[in-house]
């Protein structure tokens, strides 16, 4: 009996060749095993050390789609093929800063590309997989259904696909195939806070891509242009003849707090710009001086002869699924009197101030419209060197 139970449902299964995922979503698995072989690994070398991450073929002479920020900070990268073959090298034909989405190229020929679908057909509750290299693992499949078509909720100013197909670090850059087995998204992000909520970028905007005639770029050039890309607004803030004397900064916060607090500096000129206690650069923490309370800060404000404070609040923020985390920074600026001059808040940024500048996930570019306000005001004709206390 338990054999005949067990060929009635081989046999079943044999009519019904699919893999269900998620909550009444399946897609054939033959068109699985043809995605996957599209599918490709992106291992490479930062200042933090080793990163994973994942693309897709979209040509057969080894054009690959994956996310920007996968790639951005490599010194180096390798590709691995889903057939075990190897590239140690790969150079970027073209790449969206808003989007987060690049193009690079290896060398390739005849190569497995995966076919592209038209994502504004996309309706949600269609079935979807994602196919990637979750911390390497590569060839991972999961899958789900499309949840909905929204804006993107990093404030990046376009349309992201939500879905319920779960994502980890090493996905990013990696495909959202639909049931006919094209491509309709690229995996991005994911929200921390809760499970099942995944965003790609619809793969309309990777064709655009497709068509630059920009010169290819190595890694290194990729990086100087994405450090080089526009600075004007605070190159004042550096120069040495306009250093700011006039503001105190100061905040609390999580792990990101300092590196932010250290790119602040950097955009006022740490010459002329002082942390909490007079003298001595200090960040006011629990761990370090003890928390100050900001009344009290505000309060010693004209002992200190600044006219201005600077007050930064950092927060854990999501977490992209390429592992890294992001923040949520408040700024608020004080007169003497302790009225808010401006506030500004940046959700779900990059801490990483300085590689990602005008970056729509970068704190940075929450700041330029105040630059010329106090806390950001340029002084004409004052020498480096922290303010003299004003004598009371």
């Amino acid at each position: 009996m338990v054999r005949l139970k067990l060929h009635l449902l081989s046999m079943i299964l044999a009519l019904c060749p699919t893999l269900a995922f998620g909550q009444n979503s399946s897609v054939s698995a033959d068109i699985v095993a043809k995605a996957a072989k599209s599918v490709v690994l992106l291992k490479g070398v930062t200042d933090a050390g080793t990163v994973y991450g994942s693309g897709f073929l979209i040509s057969a002479d080894g054009k690959i789609a994956t996310n920007l920020h996968v790639i951005r900070d490599m010194k180096s990268c390798g590709v691995q093929l889903a057939s075990g073959e190897l590239y140690d090298k790969l150079t970027v034909l073209a790449f969206d800063d808003r989007k987060d989405l690049a193009i690079v190229k290896i060398a390739g020929f005849d190569l497995p590309a995966i076919e592209l679908g038209n994502s504004n057909e996309v309706r949600p509750g269609e079935p979807v997989i994602a196919i990637g290299n979750p911390d390497g693992l590569q060839g991972t499949v999961t899958g789900g259904m499309v949840s909905a078509i929204r804006e993107d909720p990093f404030s990046g100013g376009y349309k992201v696909i939500q879905t319920d197909a779960a994502s980890n670090p090493g996905n990013s850059g990696g495909p959202l195939i639909n049931g006919q087995g094209q491509v309709i998204g690229v995996i991005t992000s994911k929200l921390r806070s809760s499970e099942g909520l995944n965003f790609a970028v619809p793969v309309n905007y990777l064709r655009g891509l497709m068509t630059s005639t920009d010169k290819p770029m190595e890694l290194a050039e990729l990086r100087a242009a994405l450090n080089n890309a526009p600075m004007n607004a605070f190159g004042p803030l550096k120069d040495q003849a306009e250093q700011h004397r006039g503001v105190w900064v100061a905040g609390h916060g999580s792990s990101e707090f300092e590196g932010i607090l250290t790119e602040v500096f950097d955009m006022l000129g740490g010459d002329g710009v002082e942390i909490a206690n007079y003298g001595s650069q200090k960040v006011t923490n629990s761990q370090e001086t003890g928390f100050m309370p900001l009344s009290s800060l505000i309060e010693m404000l004209p002992k200190k002869g600044a006219d201005s404070l600077l007050y930064i609040k950092v927060e854990p923020g999501e977490l992209y699924s390429s592992g890294i985390q992001s923040a949520t920074v408040y700024f608020e600026c004080f007169d003497a009197s302790g009225h808010v001059l401006w506030n500004e808040k940046a959700s779900n940024v990059l801490p990483n101030g300085g590689n990602v500048l005008f970056h729509p996930r970068g704190w940075k570019s929450k700041l330029t419209p105040h630059i010329g306000k106090p806390g950001l005001l340029l002084k004409q004709g004052q020498e480096n060197g922290p303010p003299e206390p004003k004598k009371q």
